[in-house]
């Protein structure tokens, strides 16, 4: 798996849940008052993405629900990193690249 740095949003979210000693609750995991945190859809990602767990409550409220770090959660708010699966990892043909097409520049060797 690829190691990834987390932004920074992330990042401080990920270290407002650490420093609490109960679960946090999701309204007070809105440390950015803007337009991308209005619907609360950044906690349904994390949990998502493996790096918050949803304690109590639901996705349907997310600001309601209360929230702890997973394994992965934990050292991402330590280091700023986390492994993220890659997306060419699926199976099937979406996950298959494309080979390259020749350099017109090379010369063929006989």
């Amino acid at each position: 798996m690829p190691v990834l740095p987390v932004s920074h949003h992330t990042w401080q979210v990920l270290r407002a849940v650490k420093r609490t000693k109960r679960p946090a609750v999701g309204r007070a995991l809105r440390l950015d008052w803007t337009r991308k945190t209005k619907d609360g859809s950044f906690l349904t990602k994390l949990v998502e993405d493996g790096l918050l767990v949803r304690t109590t409550g639901s996705a349907e409220d997310p600001f309601e629900a209360t929230y702890s770090l997973s394994e992965q959660g934990e050292h991402a708010a330590e280091y700023g990193e986390c492994d993220f699966a890659s997306r060419a990892s699926g199976a099937g043909a979406e996950g298959k690249r494309k080979a390259a097409p020749p350099d017109p520049r090379k010369k063929k060797s006989r």
